[in-house]
């Protein structure tokens, strides 16, 4: 029962035309029994919010309200875009009841209520719209960041808590204790930073909040490797430690730094210190997994995990960003804007967007289009508006999925059929595991695809795991996707201790990335006595590849026989690796489909004579090939180092000016000149140094 007789709500159009837009929303509300003659003008309080909390609007700000007997109106301004989906209206009348309402925004922007009833005292709409809403911009800063509704449900539950205990105590009962830990799973880091965790942690815990980062906590050039430790954790209660970059937990001195920080826990009374863990869930699972008795500090209830942004989300997002960059958008833009977000979030084509992207699409992309646009016709009288042509819809909504993109990416590499088949059945092993743990079945598949490739210089080992790293991120198992590339140069020190240094530094840039280190067997000469820093390396390694979700895909590369003799001496290693790829030498006529690519890449032709050409040199030159053979970069070294310079040399010799078509055929005669003066044989990679005592 509600103490209204009718609720009717209206979006404002301009010309009668439907945008999606942030416009004006009208609300019109018929009082039951209202007494003739008073006045409900400043009586009424309605707010707007989308689901899971996220704040439309409200008639406390920006908004005209009118009261004539029985029927109280208000025009509400909105800062944010409205699209079709669910809302909820909010009433709230001085000294009284708080009454709701279901808004079902249609694709026409027609707007049905239904579901009108009372809240009930003390539950979390009138907390939301009593308590968080009168606080200071802490409940606003989380409330309109997207991908974080686990927090602001939790806040809402603490405030509660806060509220419910506020009442006991009038009662004089016991307050009731409720433990401020959690576990945070996050999907990108830009979308929980510092000032996100500060404004959540005055919502739901007291005291202050101390941010560490577990890989400070170890140094091992101190005198003190624990200094650090002591003192970040030194803080008085009440606090919380929230820890960052997890993995580093696996480390050198992870076991003593665990140890501290419990015990820090049982300091004092419970709760006075909390603990939250924020990270992806494979770094949080990982580390309980491997410390288990900091189990003991969290619930089922206490692991709160961010999500992936919903369109709606999305579409504030755009909207957010533009407007930070300095722009105003017009009615048309912003229409044509988010229903481009919204059909490019429902194929698959944004779905693995975060802030990060849509920002660097604003500044690249929608900026750049408009600065060229507006000085092209500059108006000296008012700031042009983003108008739809600066949007460029097709990047936007009419590609396909990541994961799709990055499929059909590595199915155009030349050759590599074996690779190929065997990289999808992995990705569809784990896109059907991922399924069945969205319908509840039980899985305990592990995250844990560290790979072995094989093969000759130049057959797309380095090429194949930048495509991994984008098929792993848009599968959600690397919460970044990057390859960082390194050899034994790199990782391995003059002297004691650089190498752990050096590995700490490697494993924290690679964290949610492919660690592909080339030559790998190069960092273990077998020897017993371990002189060699490689095997310092090769701990470090263990590590994470002993972790089961560690975030992090390590791809050991090299020759195939050097490969199997490290693994063969070192059962340690030979396990970690589930899956093995052998990369063949390309035949000739996949050199030649390689060579023709780098062509027409710089809108090269070749003439038939030119095409029976290289490929009788490419033949020529497999038939004497060496171990050290470059294969595509070979390919590559002797077009744009041999046969370009060559037909560069022809072009010049014969000066005739500015002809367009001689300066992109490509004639038999410059094959046979790169060939003859290049001589491709001389191009191919030679070995790095054999390993040996380094000190």
């Amino acid at each position: 029962m509600s103490n209204y007789s009718a609720i009717k709500v209206t979006l404002t159009t301009n010309n009668n035309k439907v945008h999606y837009s942030n416009v004006d929303i009208n609300v019109k509300i018929t009082l039951k029994n209202a007494p003739f003659g008073a006045d409900y003008t400043e009586n009424l309080t309605c707010y707007i919010y989308a689901e899971d909390y996220y704040p439309m609007c409200n008639s406390k700000e920006f908004s005209l309200s009118d009261y004539e007997w029985p029927t109280w109106t208000a025009c509400i301004s909105s800062r944010h875009v409205w699209i079709p989906g669910n809302y909820t209206l909010f009433i709230r009348e001085k000294e009284e009841t708080l009454t709701r309402a279901t808004l079902t925004i249609d694709k026409q922007l027609r707007v049905k209520v239904s579901d009108i009833r009372n809240c009930e005292p003390m539950g979390l709409e009138d907390i939301l719209t009593s308590c968080l809403e009168e606080r200071d911009d802490s409940w606003g800063q989380i409330a309109c960041k997207p991908g974080i509704a686990a927090l602001r449900q939790e806040a809402l539950e603490r405030t509660q808590m806060a509220v419910y205990n506020e009442v006991r105590k009038a009662l004089r009962a016991t307050k009731l204790k409720v433990s401020s830990n959690l576990l945070i799973e996050t999907i990108g880091q830009q979308d929980l930073d510092e000032k996100t965790l500060s404004k959540f942690h005055i919502l739901v815990a007291p005291g202050q909040l101390k941010k560490i980062d577990c890989s400070t906590l170890y140094d091992i050039t101190c005198n003190n490797p624990y200094e650090s430790l002591t003192e970040e954790i030194g803080v008085s209660s009440p606090a919380t430690l929230c820890l960052t970059n997890l993995s580093a937990l696996h480390a050198t001195g992870g076991k003593v730094i665990v140890k501290r920080i419990i015990d820090k826990l049982h300091q004092g009374d419970e709760g006075d210190i909390g603990i939250w863990m924020c990270g992806s869930r494979q770094e949080i699972d990982g580390v309980l997994e491997v410390f288990p008795s900091l189990k003991q500090f969290f619930t089922r209830q206490h692991r709160l995990q961010l999500k992936a942004y919903s369109a709606f989300e999305m579409v504030q997002s755009f909207l957010e960003a533009i407007i930070n960059s300095g722009l105003m958008v017009s009615d048309e833009a912003l229409d044509v804007l988010s229903r481009a977000v919204i059909k490019g979030h429902e194929n698959g084509t944004l779905a693995s967007w975060r802030i990060g992207d849509i920002r660097r699409f604003v500044a690249d992309d929608i900026l750049t289009r408009y600065i060229k646009r507006t000085i092209a016709h500059f108006d000296f009288e008012e700031p042009a508006l983003l108008e739809p042509e600066d949007i460029d819809i097709e990047k936007l909504s009419g590609g396909c999925s990541a994961y799709e993109q990055s499929i059909r990416e590595l199915n155009e590499m030349i050759g590599l059929d074996n690779i190929k088949r065997d990289i999808t059945t992995m990705a569809n092993r784990t896109k059907f595991y991922t399924e069945r743990r969205r319908m509840g079945l039980s899985t305990s598949d592990k995250a844990v695809f560290h790979a072995i490739f094989t093969g000759n210089p130049g057959t797309g080992k380095t090429t194949v795991a930048r495509m991994l790293g984008k098929i792993y991120h848009s599968l959600g198992l690397l919460s970044r996707g990057d390859v960082i590339a390194v050899d034994r140069t790199r990782i391995v020190g003059r002297y004691i201790g650089e190498t752990e240094e050096n590995m700490k530094l490697l494993l924290e840039e690679a964290r949610g990335n492919v660690l592909f280190i080339d030559e790998a067997y190069t960092l273990y000469d077998g020897a017993a006595d371990r002189k060699d820093f490689g095997c310092r390396a090769i701990d470090s390694l263990l590590t994470v590849l002993s972790q089961p979700n560690p975030d992090m895909l390590i791809v050991f590369a090299g020759y195939e026989k050097e490969m199997d003799a490290m693994l063969s001496t070192n059962p340690g290693l030979f396990g970690r690796f589930p899956y093995k790829y052998s990369f063949s030498d390309y035949t000739a006529d996949q050199l030649m489909q390689i060579a023709c690519h780098v062509f027409s890449q710089d809108e090269y032709v070749l003439t038939d004579e030119a095409r029976t050409c290289l490929l009788s040199t490419i033949e020529q030159t497999l038939q004497q090939r060496t171990k050290n053979f470059g294969n595509a970069r070979w390919i590559e070294q002797y077009v744009r180092n041999g046969i370009i310079p060559a037909l560069a040399d022809r072009v010049s010799a014969i000066g005739s000016g500015k002809n367009t078509t001689l300066y992109q055929t490509v004639e038999a005669a410059d094959v046979m000149a790169a060939y003859e003066k290049f001589n491709p044989k001389t191009i191919e990679l030679r070995p790095r140094r054999q390993i040996g005592f380094s000190a």
